[in-house]
């Protein structure tokens, strides 16, 4: 179109045209935008095929490290002369382990759902650990102690001849075991193949002793999932329904043995910014709530820190509402004092528990009666930092430390003079950071909703402003021309 070649009513015509186009197309952009907005996001977040949270979701592209602190007990031969003497415990480590979570055998269901398995790569990372796989580790001989804690309630005839079989090939310690055979590798021990036939009540699925043996490349090792995938509502993204088919895990009471929050990796968009937040932790065959804590920012993405606190590990004795996680009869609970978690349920019946490491935020009595404790906020606390309206996790270290209760068991001499000691094992954390690259997918979706809207008032605005300027110009053309006209008169 020449402008040139119009009239100047054209020119006036065509002006205001564009000025009330511009506003018309900002309001219904407004107007319009919040639903628009609302269904992009929908598709980004939504679990589905193709869509930016499955592809981060189906296999994890933040950088995951596994990192494994053990603990080598320097004094075993001085433990009959506890108290006076204490078992001194020295903390060796950490052995790094690049971790990547994918998904397998996706199912998906017609109400909303997805089942899956999680399978979990290890691989050793040298330059980030300090130590070699191959240093020696000396500790409680676990599978000795599971034979006769198997057997304590046992008729003495029964016992007699497995105590003879424990001095043999049993022992308290392990001496210098290396840390590969204790962590992935496994090692064979004469006594795994009585113990097995020993616990008769569950299935003990490995040959091999080790922390994590049979676990690298597994599809199976933790459990088969069901989580909702948002289809209905983004609030409900990665919300668990079952575990292993079920809803309840029927390892511990009321409230405590429902499947309940996520597997850490998705988290509910729009989470307010002080509701608590839950995941299920198939280590340990149970939920762990975090509270609310600090703002925290990575990035420049602004998140929330929620910690892990006291309640976790408490049966009962400082919070009423846990007594559920008490597996003992009503009538003997609480019977643990708190900070440490009796986790024998998921461990195939073995007196094994669960702390924070160096027993950190637990009573006193577990630090004190042993030597080399040492406690530590910064280093030993529990957090996953989100951003809320995302639910995009911006920093997670998950924690735990593995305990072996060493007790005085009747009928095996082995046991019968040693004190009642909770013995750490090992502790490891999970460790994840947000990069750059999703940082700035998590910006994009946080200025999404307000973009739109933001464009609609910049378009309005000049819109308004171009219909004012020529209006302007129009009436003072007009106001110049009348003077000229009534003179020619």
């Amino acid at each position: 179109m020449c402008w040139s070649s119009c009239s100047d009513l054209q020119r006036k015509m065509v002006s205001f045209g564009c000025s009330a186009f511009l506003i018309l197309f900002a309001i219904v952009l407004g107007t319009l935008w919040p639903s628009l907005s609302s269904k992009l996001l929908h598709d980004k977040f939504v679990i589905k095929n193709g869509s930016v949270n499955y592809q981060n979701w189906i296999k994890t592209p933040i950088p995951m490290y596994l990192e494994v602190y053990l603990f080598n007990w320097t004094n075993p031969g001085e433990l009959h002369q506890y108290p006076n003497v204490k078992p001194y415990f020295e903390e060796v480590g950490p052995y790094v382990f690049h971790e990547v979570h994918e998904r397998v055998n996706l199912i998906w269901n017609q109400n909303n759902t997805v089942t899956f398995n999680q399978r979990r790569t290890w691989h050793f990372d040298p330059e980030r650990s300090k130590g070699s796989l191959d240093d020696t580790v000396t500790n409680l001989n676990v599978i000795s102690l599971n034979t006769a804690y198997f057997m304590r309630d046992r008729s003495t005839l029964v016992k007699w001849p497995v105590d003879l079989v424990l001095e043999v090939d049993g022992s308290l310690v392990w001496h210098d075991k290396t840390v590969r055979e204790l962590l992935f590798d496994g090692f064979d021990d004469p006594l795994l193949d009585i113990l097995k036939t020993l616990n008769t009540t569950v299935n003990i699925p490995f040959d091999k002793f080790g922390w994590f043996v049979n676990r690298n490349l597994s599809d199976t090792y933790d459990g088969t999932f069901t989580m909702k995938t948002g289809a209905d509502s983004l609030e409900n993204v990665g919300l668990l329904t079952l575990w292993n088919g079920a809803s309840n895990t029927e390892m511990y009471r009321g409230q405590c043995g429902k499947v309940r929050g996520t597997t850490g990796e998705l988290w509910p968009v729009s989470y307010s910014n002080k509701t608590n937040v839950t995941l299920f932790a198939s280590d340990v065959c149970r939920s762990i709530t975090l509270q609310y804590g600090e703002s925290m920012s990575i990035y420049n993405v602004q998140g929330t820190k929620y910690v892990a606190n006291e309640q976790v590990f408490d049966n009962g004795t400082e919070y009423p509402e846990a007594s559920c996680w008490c597996n003992s009869l009503p009538e003997q609970c609480p019977d643990l004092k708190s900070g440490v978690f009796n986790a024998s349920a998921c461990k195939y019946g073995s007196p094994t528990f669960v702390s924070y490491p160096h027993f950190y935020l637990g009573d006193k009595s577990y630090s004190n009666s042993i030597n080399g404790m040492k406690p530590n906020k910064s280093k030993h606390e529990f957090y996953i930092a989100l951003e809320p309206h995302t639910g995009i996790p911006l920093d997670v270290r998950a924690q735990l430390q593995i305990n072996m209760l060493l007790q005085p068991i009747k009928g095996f001499k082995m046991y019968e003079n040693v004190p009642r000691l909770m013995i750490p094992m090992l502790w490891f954390t999970q460790r994840a950071t947000l990069t750059q690259e999703l940082a700035n997918q998590a910006k994009i979706a946080l200025i999404l909703p307000e973009l739109g809207v933001y464009i609609a008032i910049f378009l309005g605005t000049i819109g308004a402003i171009l219909v004012a300027v020529f209006t302007y110009i129009s009436i003072r053309k007009w106001n110049t021309r009348v003077p000229y006209e009534e003179l020619l008169r």
